[in-house]
């Protein structure tokens, strides 16, 4: 209960010296015409919306060195949708993808399913450090299995689990490429088929459908144009609920993508996860691909 309203006090405080803050950037200029003195205001939307189709295939006649076919695909979705002026900046963004493959003699398999929903409302009171408040949810398409066991076993599914985090708290903008924000945040865990692995509450040793977490959150960014063709984004995202370090949730998105030309680029990603009601250990994914990009906005 306390937590909840130290949450409830810092998202109203962020709003208060946000508004405050927009209010003092307007001064009246006296002895002055507006048409003269007046510094133009800028006021954009920017919109970008870019997909994505990575292609993969392997095929095998009485090839001696082995080999299995294979038939894999992916496509994105990503879109962002900031409002940018001189008192506030909020920023949207949405992450889609999903990938299957196809193995002969194993059938078809999930290679990538992820939805990732993130709007980030921050107050630009002082040069490089803005007051914030921010929503994310993130979950998946479709269902998830471990294929390591045989039969395999089905691990999650759409909203099962799903993640909701709501947080308030301070954001640090040294440089346009970098920008790291730390805040109370509050995370909701739904799930039902799977709820003994995801919404289990070590505290109390139940299961419900519904997993309540207060802590602190740390979000950093880094988009890097390291040339004109390639460029690397990097996210680190992490959730501690005040208890023992090792319950940290930590989740670490790279991704380097070069172009060849307009529409065909190479990516190279690799996503890191560490959450011990999930797996006792290190989650890596890897993945190289060459694909096809179109930027629509």
């Amino acid at each position: 209960m306390f937590k909840s309203i130290c949450f409830g006090i810092l998202t109203l405080g962020a709003f208060l010296v946000g508004s405050l803050a927009s209010a003092g950037d307007v001064q009246p200029t006296p002895n002055a015409t507006p048409a003269a003195t007046a510094a133009p205001v800028t006021d954009v939307w920017n919109k970008q919306v870019i997909t994505s189709l990575t292609l993969s295939q392997a095929s095998f006649n009485q090839w001696q060195q082995g080999g299995t076919n294979y038939i894999s695909w992916q496509g994105d979705l990503n879109c962002k949708l900031e409002h940018d002026n001189a008192s506030i900046n909020w920023l949207n963004s949405l992450k889609l993808e999903y990938g299957l493959t196809y193995l002969a003699g194993q059938g078809t398999r999930k290679s990538a399913d992820t939805m990732d929903l993130e709007s980030v409302y921050s107050w630009k009171c002082w040069p490089q450090i803005s007051p914030f408040v921010s929503l994310s949810a993130k979950s998946q398409f479709d269902a998830g299995f471990d294929y390591t066991k045989t039969p395999t076993v089905q691990t999650s599914a759409f909203l099962d689990p799903g993640y909701f985090t709501e947080s308030a708290g301070l954001k640090y903008t040294p440089d346009p490429v970098f920008n790291t924000r730390l805040g109370f945040a509050v995370k909701e865990t739904v799930a039902s088929q799977f709820a003994s692995i995801y919404t289990y509450n070590p505290d109390t040793g139940t299961t419900s459908d519904l997993l309540v977490e207060e802590g602190l959150s740390s979000v950093s960014e880094l988009n890097w144009k390291i040339t004109a063709d390639s460029k690397f984004a990097s996210k680190l995202d992490m959730f501690w609920d005040g208890e023992a370090l090792d319950r940290t949730v930590v989740e670490w998105d790279n991704l380097l993508t070069v172009s060849l030309n307009k529409i065909i680029s190479v990516n190279v990603e690799n996503d890191y996860r560490y959450d011990q009601k999930v797996y006792d250990g290190w989650q890596i994914k890897e993945t190289l691909g060459i694909g096809f990009a179109y930027n629509l906005l």
